[in-house]
């Protein structure tokens, strides 16, 4: 849907070196001086015009259709007044015939998206710092579907480590622990590692047997690292995260590809041995250019490998699958490593995936840390989400069942959580605060939510939706503009969002799309309007307006309700 393709048509045509993309349309700052405005910047650019030049020029030539009231220059913009029904007629149609797919530009038709997020190590309960990158990639996964991309979801297992090997020595009646229980093993094992050398060397012992191929090692690690990924996957589920692979980094061990990355090192004479015996590359021998981060440790001197080596042979795996868009999603912290694993698999004439970072959530007292036992656990915050939500349903849907209430209580926490942190753009921090972050009034989920469910709530009293607007179809009050003006940003939204990877702009959308709707549901009577046309064109318009915003939740992992 082209929300202004009959005005930049006339403009085409009078310029035939443009292209639409040349033209840039956008709902007007201030109604007062137009409905729509055009910015001339590129156009002008491109046939060798000043901008101002341009715009006077589009005006006195360019004849318009019955459509256009005026088209005024002002500076480097072009001013129109419009009919706007005849524009809302349009924009309203198309979004109604577009219904679950507005929005989209299928610029993923036929192609293919793998991305990696999530990677908990299997440790501990997924607390609220951690579900960010799960959260974040999900997120990133239903954008690019929604766009067209044929998606593929991994999650990296990070089965073996000297931290799996300490969980395994210290918690060795695992089997009979509940995951929660979990948490406070693997603090308790880094505490007696700490105090104690000789429980940590039996940590690095262990972990030598688990690379050497000890069938009873591997079969103890495989079951203590199973048990907390089913965990984390019953945590994350109530956020409606999935993944399509797991893909055990055990299964890496002295894999055939670390082989041609060797060769590939030793050519140029970037890998060498320690003083500590360890298998370590130079990476200022393949061009780094600082001091930090210089030297990547391959392997030990005992001959047990490190994450690191590990990860190159993963990361060739996953590059091998051909996808035309593979992304890893990761902490901001993780950026140096990142980069040393980028530059090692370049050095090795291998391509990388493309890095796509995130802030850190902070606690009020400063940042979470699973080693110290300084966490809000991700489940006792959706419990907490969940109580504070029932408490308020239950004092708004006293005429439904009790189920239904906890369903709806449920939905609107998940809301909560994830509009919270989806909305902040991934390079900022996110400040962890039970009340901002729980409140259900103001710029939160529910609020957004409570708006689709009061669309729905006129769509059941009016009855059967028209599909398309008649030929009588009138919205011109500045308030039914002024909503229309909002959604049709969700397709522009939608690319940038892809472009940049980043998710906030659309939640960003929703909001801007809700706060519209209620003006205009305070200024313009529905169900009341004052003709039979009217009415029919608003409630056209509050149900694209619910296409619109669904749409965007949906994308955020948000269900629109029915109820609230």
């Amino acid at each position: 849907m082209t929300a202004f393709a009959a005005l930049a048509g006339p403009i085409l045509a009078a310029y035939p070196a443009l292209d639409p993309a040349d033209l840039d349309f956008a709902p007007s700052p201030k109604l007062e001086v137009g409905d729509v405005a055009l910015r001339t910047f590129v156009a002008a650019k491109k046939l060798k015009m000043a901008p101002p030049q341009f715009a006077a020029a589009v005006a006195k030539e360019v004849r318009f259709g019955p459509a256009v009231v005026s088209a005024s220059p002002a500076g480097p913009y072009l001013n129109f007044r419009l009919n706007r029904s005849v524009f809302a007629r349009e924009i309203v149609g198309g979004i109604l015939r577009e219904g679950p797919r507005y929005g989209s530009t299928g610029s993923g038709t036929g192609r293919k998206l793998l991305i990696e997020h999530t990677s908990i190590n299997p440790n501990a309960s997924p607390h609220v710092g951690r579900a960010r990158n799960a959260m974040f990639g999900d997120s990133l996964t239903r954008l690019f579907r929604f766009e067209g991309f044929e998606a593929d979801v991994h999650y990296y297992v990070n089965d073996i480590g000297r931290q799996i090997g300490l969980l395994v020595l210290h918690a060795e009646n695992f089997d009979t622990m509940s995951f929660d229980e979990i948490l406070d093993a693997y603090v308790a094992a880094n505490t007696r590692a700490e105090q104690d050398p000789e429980f940590a060397k039996r940590g690095y012992d262990l972990l030598a047997k688990m690379e050497e191929g000890d069938p009873e090692t591997a079969a103890r690690f495989y079951k203590i690292t199973e048990k907390c990924l089913q965990g984390q996957l019953a945590v994350l589920a109530r956020l409606g995260i999935s993944y399509d692979h797991f893909d055990r980094e055990s299964k890496y061990l002295k894999h055939a590809r670390l082989e041609v990355v060797l060769e590939a090192l030793r050519a140029k004479e970037a890998v060498f041995t320690d003083e500590e015996e360890r298998l370590v590359v130079d990476l200022g021998k393949l061009g780094w250019e600082r001091e930090e981060g210089r030297f990547f440790v391959l392997m030990r001197a005992n001959g047990s490998s490190l994450y690191g080596f590990r990860d190159l042979a993963y990361t060739m795996e996953k590059m091998s699958k051909g996808a035309d868009v593979n992304l890893w999603v990761l902490g901001e912290d993780h950026k140096l490593y990142a980069e040393q694993l980028t530059l090692i698999l370049k050095a090795a004439g291998q391509p990388a995936p493309e890095p796509i970072y995130y802030a850190h959530i902070l606690l009020r007292e400063g940042r979470m840390s699973t080693r110290q036992g300084k966490v809000v656990l991700l489940s006792d915050f959706l419990d907490e989400a969940t109580a504070r939500a029932r408490q308020k349903v239950d004092e708004q849907c006293k005429d439904l069942p009790e189920a239904e209430r906890g369903a709806i209580a449920e939905k609107v926490a998940i809301s909560a959580v994830r509009f919270a942190i989806l909305r902040v753009n991934s390079n900022k921090n996110v400040i962890f605060d039970w009340e901002s972050s729980l409140s259900f009034a103001g710029d939160t989920g529910p609020y957004v939510q409570y708006s689709c469910a009061r669309i729905n709530s006129m769509l059941r009293k009016f009855g059967e939706i028209p599909g398309e607007p008649a030929a009588d179809f009138v919205l011109d009050h500045d308030a039914e503009w002024q909503l229309l003006m909002a959604l049709i940003e969700l397709p522009k939204t939608i690319a940038a969002s892809v472009a940049a990877r980043n998710v906030a702009p659309i939640g960003q959308f929703a909001l801007d799309a809700a706060r519209q709707f209620t003006t205009f549901y305070h200024d313009c009577p529905v169900l009341t309007a004052d003709s039979e046309a009217r009415r029919r064109a608003r409630i056209q318009l509050c149900a694209a307006t619910l296409s619109a915003i669904s749409n965007a939740l949906g994308i955020l992992g948000i269900d629109a309700l029915e109820r609230m």
